[in-house]
């Protein structure tokens, strides 16, 4: 028995050590405060496919943005809607360069290296076509570039708020994530970052190697690459820098996005990017496993509200130091809710492609 519980706690002790450190590193670092820095131009590349949605938010947003000195370049990714269409009309009255290519492969990984080969100053910034943008975000993400010179630069992303269970798991989710991933880049050991908000030098994207043979990882294969070649990656902390992306509006939408980025863990070969994964996934099937045992012995009874509440305790001490930035009203118990739940989710996101075929969009992965 004791054997066992060592084994059940070991990895709780784990990721709770280093969800403290995070949070330590998090309430550490200042906000950024940006300086006027239009001498740095940027080439702002979004790929876009099926979005006519999402376009009108999306111009008006960018029109909205206070540095000068950047281009726009939207790659269509082989739309069937009148996505172009729309864009043409929107971007008739645009304030800034604004150019529509269209890409020749297939795949987001293909319509940005497009618009990176086409890109005609030195930084590109890489976002997606269902965001929408603080005024300030060129200027916070030039100001950054121009004071500390990152390689790659991680941005904050937030999901946009909904009505709805599904969207307010979402926001919890996603807001939990990009805590981990920014307090992990701010200590120095990034393990994740999001496409919707990159920054990258543009010699050094057209360098890397992003696994093309694979559907998606247009982001963190870039990270995976920074890391490989020593190249500095930042994180700009700051509330102006965030990009805020359209919630998915059905479970299984959901499952299907989460089911694709799981399906890109067993290619990595970073050991941070892996043993954080590893870890995260093991305490989680760990809970689920204590919560099982209990129906049959006191000892994982006591192991399973053991697991629950100090990962409860942890995950809440994270959020909430990250409240303020990423915009998250959150109680303790809201926390526990979802804490009861979130092992089955990720138990259904693992298990889901055995069931469906994944797909994005109309293209089948």
């Amino acid at each position: 028995m004791i054997i066992a519980s060592l084994i059940f706690l070991l990895p709780l002790i784990a990721y709770s050590v280093q969800i403290i450190l995070w949070y330590i590193q998090w309430i550490r670092t200042d906000d950024f405060v940006h300086q006027p820095s239009d001498g740095i131009a940027l080439s702002l590349i979004i790929p876009f496919k099926d979005e006519v949605k999402h376009l009108p938010a999306l111009i008006e947003s960018l029109q909205q943005q206070t540095h000068t000195n950047w281009e726009l370049i939207l790659v269509n990714d082989h739309s069937e809607d009148d996505s172009v269409n729309k864009l043409q009309y929107l971007i008739s009255t645009f304030n800034s360069h604004v150019r529509i290519i269209h890409s020749d492969a297939n795949g987001k990984k293909a319509a940005l290296l497009e618009g990176a080969q086409q890109a005609q100053y030195d930084y590109i910034v890489c976002s997606d076509a269902d965001c929408t943008f603080h005024p300030n975000w060129l200027s916070v993400v030039a100001s950054y570039v121009k004071q500390h010179h990152p390689d790659l630069l991680i941005g904050p992303v937030s999901i946009k708020p909904s009505k709805g269970l599904l969207g307010r798991f979402q926001c919890i989710d996603f807001t939990a994530l990009q805590l981990s991933g920014a307090a992990a880049a701010l200590h120095q050991h990034a393990i994740m970052c999001n496409g919707a908000n990159l920054m990258c030098d543009k010699e050094l994207y057209l360098q890397a190697h992003l696994q093309p043979q694979l559907a998606s990882g247009d982001d963190m294969f870039l990270l995976e690459w920074m890391k490989q070649q020593k190249k500095t990656i930042h994180f700009v902390k700051s509330t102006e820098a965030i990009v805020e992306t359209a919630p998915l509006p059905k479970w299984s939408d959901f499952l299907q996005q989460r089911a694709r980025w799981a399906a890109k863990a067993p290619h990595y070969k970073d050991q941070q990017i892996i043993l954080s994964g590893l870890l995260v996934s093991s305490v989680n099937v760990l809970l689920v496993i204590s919560l099982l045992g209990s129906f049959f012995s006191p000892l994982f009874w006591k192991l399973f509200a053991f697991y629950l509440s100090s990962k409860c305790l942890v995950d809440y001490i994270l959020l909430k130091a990250g409240a303020n930035t990423y915009k998250l009203k959150i109680t303790l118990f809201e926390v526990i809710f979802w804490q009861i739940l979130y092992p089955f989710y990720v138990i259904a996101v693992l298990l889901y492609p055995f069931f469906t075929r994944l797909q994005w969009k109309s293209r089948r992965i």
